[in-house]
């Protein structure tokens, strides 16, 4: 231990603290050691010395464990006279320390008779309207902690809060916001009286703060500004006209009282009139406010905000609100679509993308003006933004039936413009047909060419508006099924050539014809057609374009990620992902390389989920489930996959030390550190060092700068792990994905024994099961690592490893493996169920340690190998088999029976 002498004067005193609190970090560092030690400092009349002391104090109470025995008893209730001698210190640092150090002893040592966290909250409220501003923030602050760790804060507390957002000071203010959050989900239906003298009457609590929370959208400050827009969000349960008046300047009647004839007498003044320069004003007025007009036209002060940051709060709040208030979606959409015309691009998207998600709760309805407005939007450059707005309008239903045929004139331009979002384009009409089939059939004639005059002409099915004219139709038939029998019967040819051409935007033909009493005849029948080879290279080539125009959002999803815009680049990530999809359906060669692009893209969703969630109480949880999922998908992603680049190698490479690094942070975050820890951080960094040697061994990368330069971060902190050296750890990551190879994916398929859900097979307890297999494997360079995988009923597990003469190869990378399992079970005495899956394994870094990453939080399931078969991490290749078995004590059930 650092030792402290008296002669040392203050700046040397505080470097040595400094070093006393780094030491202190140590697992086999003595905390109540250095506990007495810093305690014997605290007697220096130095302020530097002092603060230094309490600070590395606070961190050593709140990162470490100490018992509760009568030295221990001791020292912290010598710190606990000190911290109330220091409360009233001169300098507003050690008063704010104290006060923070102070709010942490109640649950350091619950049972302490003088430090109960009643009688602590009243000391902290107390230093709320202390003279300096920085002290009354850490007093607020301090308030709000002790809710985290589990203390209830008193009700009388709300007047301060109250008080805090009138506070000269914008870090008091946003202090008192986050106090009134807490206190609004603690008492929301507290009632309480309103400030007026003249009526006694009250109002919930959650009203009350929800109107002084709207009453910040208008401060000076933009953090507060922005902070108050968020809070909103979480005021679900405000009354509905409250939340009426935040879209509205005028308050409402009800919200105002008349005075009764005894205090209208006591008001008189002067007959009444106060002399003005505009003229005398009535302050008799029968009428008064009887709650602050705070709620009043707050939103549409936060979407009129000059920072796009207010603005883009006030949208996802709106959207937020909408989604458990239906009432307030009509006023919403007013001013949302208003939005689509701001000047910052991000801040047009999400009010688009607001929109469609209130959309998917209840119905929008656009007027003409505001169809107008929106269909503006499809002129966008941006791809992210035209995809959203088509999105949207499946939600909408338009007011007018001339509002239709305005929409689709510019979904017609759209195509003409912007060829790429044809697909797009396609499936916005196949929900707008759906909700809009009473206007679709008035226009019918038009959009189909029809003359009553004339024979009806067939159109050509490679035309792009056509095509939408159809799909529109379709689907506005499947909502109106009187339609179909007034269409000419060539369409019906065309229905079923654009069901399989694209089977998403078309509904269940036979179940349309069914249900409006269709006969299919001849050259009318829709099921089955075949169609020209040129038909066909149509469909591969727009499969083959949207791919390409799909791959491009990975480059924007990058560039999003670089500059921090988190919550947008997840939304980039789930509309590639559904564009994948949807892809997998239109060409089957891309499956493969689509399935491999989704796998990537939900490796980048967890990163950015646990980047966002860093600062949240449930890290530790989120960040070891989300280690798991990254290990797994990247293993997958190298051992599952034909034909993958070296670069796409190298991206799986890195999402796997970044889910090591993922799932040390959420140890450490977990658990404090302390001598009887499983697992010290200097042993999980030298797992780590040593994973990243073995990648570089097997991919030869001992000249890759980033690796290297990894290798020096982790080596570092190996040697002293500090913050700054652990969050170096973080910068090293730069992950790419390259397409352009045809990928395949390793897949199998579990032909015998069939689920047998109604008839279990019925077995002697007493003798082992044999089960018959025949299994289907595509895309297999090396059969060698194929297991059967059975989960037994009690969530045991067993491998079993076929023969390699038990494969036989169909085509190239394809086999059919046929052989028998002998399950040796344990007596049962009730139906159960057995899990049967196809796995393939494979040698992982570090065995031991990412087998267990892999199975968490189910690493504890047991399993029943053989002895001497070699353990193995695997992944799963097939889909799950249910196959229920039936014990019986018969002695003359055989298990010869074949599946």
């Amino acid at each position: 231990m650092v030792r402290l002498d008296k002669e040392q004067d203050g700046d040397t005193k505080a470097m040595m603290i400094l070093l006393v609190e780094k030491c202190s970090r140590y697992p086999n560092a003595n905390a109540l050691a250095v506990l007495t030690h810093l305690l014997a400092e605290l007697h220096t009349e130095s302020t530097k010395v002092k603060w230094h002391v309490y600070n590395c104090i606070y961190h050593v109470l709140k990162n470490r464990q100490i018992t509760q025995e009568p030295n221990s008893m001791s020292l912290i209730s010598t710190l606990y006279d000190h911290l109330v001698h220091d409360l009233s210190n001169s300098h507003h640092k050690v008063r704010a320390i104290s006060i923070s150090l102070l709010s942490l002893l109640p649950f350091v040592f619950p049972n302490h008779a003088t430090m109960t966290e009643m009688q602590v909250q009243k000391i902290v409220s107390n230093y709320a309207r202390d003279s300096d501003p920085r002290v009354r923030k850490s007093a607020l602050d301090a308030l709000v902690q002790m809710h985290l760790r589990g203390c209830p804060l008193d009700l009388a507390i709300y007047n301060l809060s109250v008080a805090s957002l009138r506070d000269d000071y914008e870090e008091v203010r946003m202090g008192g916001l986050n106090l009134m959050g807490v206190l609004s989900s603690l008492y929301p239906e507290h009632r309480m009286k309103l400030a007026h003298e003249e009526v006694n009457e009250t109002t919930r609590l959650i009203d009350d703060a929800f109107n002084k929370v709207c009453d910040l959208v208008n401060d000076s400050a933009i953090t507060v500004r922005t902070k108050a827009c968020v809070m909103m969000a979480s005021y679900q349960h405000v009354g509905p006209d409250m939340l009426s008046q935040t879209f509205s300047k005028q308050i409402m009647s009800h919200l105002k009282r008349r005075l009764p004839r005894y205090k209208q007498q006591q008001k008189k003044y002067a007959n009444g009139q106060i002399p003005v320069a505009e003229g005398d004003i009535d302050v008799e007025s029968d009428e008064f406010h009887i709650l602050d007009s705070g709620a009043c036209g707050s939103f549409i002060h936060g979407l009129e905000d000059e920072f796009q940051e207010v603005r883009n709060a006030a949208i996802d709040s709106i959207c937020e609100l909408c989604m458990y208030n239906e009432q307030l979606t009509k006023k919403a959409v007013e001013f949302l679509v208003d939005m689509f015309n701001d000047d910052i691009d991000k801040i047009r998207l999400n009010a688009i993308q607001s929109l469609r998600k209130i959309g998917t709760k209840s119905t929008l309805e656009f007027d003409e003006e505001q169809l107008e407005i929106a269909v503006g939007a499809l002129e966008d450059s941006d791809p992210l933004a035209r995809q959203a707005t088509h999105e949207l309008f499946t939600v909408v239903r338009l007011t007018v039936p001339i509002s239709l045929s305005t929409l689709l004139d510019a979904l017609e331009a759209n195509t003409k413009r912007y060829p790429m979002d044809v697909l797009s384009i396609y499936r916005c009409l196949r929900d707008i047909g759906k909700r809009h089939d009473d206007y679709v059939e008035t226009l019918v004639p038009d959009l189909l060419r029809l003359d009553k005059r004339y024979l009806p002409k067939e159109a050509n099915v490679e035309d792009i508006m056509y095509t939408a004219y159809v799909i529109l139709i379709v689907n506005a038939c499947s909502s109106n099924v009187k339609m179909l029998h007034h269409l000419p019967k060539y369409i019906f040819r065309h229905f079923a050539y654009f069901k399989s051409k694209y089977p998403d935007c078309v509904p269940d033909l036979r179940k349309l014809y069914k249900i409006a009493g269709i006969k299919l005849e001849g050259d009318v029948d829709c099921l089955p057609m075949t169609f020209s080879a040129s038909a066909k290279k149509l469909v591969a080539a727009d499969a083959e374009s949207y791919m390409t125009a799909t791959i491009d959002m990975l480059q924007v999803i990058k560039t999003q990620l670089e500059r921090n815009e988190l919550s947008t680049a997840l939304l980039t990530i789930d509309v590639a992902i559904r564009n994948f999809k949807y892809i997998t359906s239109l060409k089957p060669l891309l499956v493969g390389k689509s399935e491999l692009a989704q796998l990537y893209l939900e490796c980048y969703q967890i990163v950015i989920k646990v980047k966002q969630s860093h600062s949240s109480p449930t890290y530790a949880s989120t960040a070891q489930l989300a280690a798991a999922s990254l290990l797994k998908h990247s293993y997958t992603m190298q051992h599952t996959y034909l034909g993958l680049s070296r670069d796409t190698l190298h991206s799986a490479m890195y999402f796997r030390i970044l889910a090591n690094m993922i799932w040390i942070f959420g140890i450490l975050k977990q658990l404090p550190i302390s001598n009887d820890n499983s697992f010290s951080v200097k042993n999980m960094l030298l797992a780590f060092r040593q994973r990243v040697k073995l990648i570089q061994q097997e991919f030869k990368l001992e000249d890759d700068a980033i690796l290297s330069k990894l290798q020096q971060d982790l080596l570092s902190a190996i040697e002293s792990p500090t913050t700054h050296k652990m969050t170096l750890l973080h910068s090293f990551i730069t992950v790419n994905i390259y397409l352009d190879n045809p990928v395949k994916r390793t897949t199998a398929e579990i032909i015998l024994p069939r689920s047998n859900p109604d008839k279990p097979y019925k077995f002697a307890s007493k003798y082992p099961v044999k089960l018959h297999l025949e299994v289907d494997v595509f895309n297999c360079s090396d059969t060698s690592q194929l297991a059967v995988e059975f989960i037994l009923p009690d969530q045991s597990t067993f491998i079993f490893w076929p023969a390699p003469g038990h494969f036989k190869q169909t085509t190239p990378y394809c086999f059919k493996l046929t052989t028998n399992a002998e399950l040796n079970l344990s007596p049962w005495t009730e139906p159960g169920v057995v899990i049967i899956r196809i796995v393939q394994s494979f040698e992982a870094d570090l065995t031991g340690l990412d087998d267990y990453i892999i199975k968490y939080p189910n690493h504890a399931a047991r399993n029943n190998n053989n002895p001497g078969t070699k353990k193995t991490t695997s992944c799963v290749i097939s889909e799950h088999l249910k196959y229920r078995l039936c014990p019986t004590a018969a002695s003359n059930v055989m298990n010869k029976r074949s599946f």
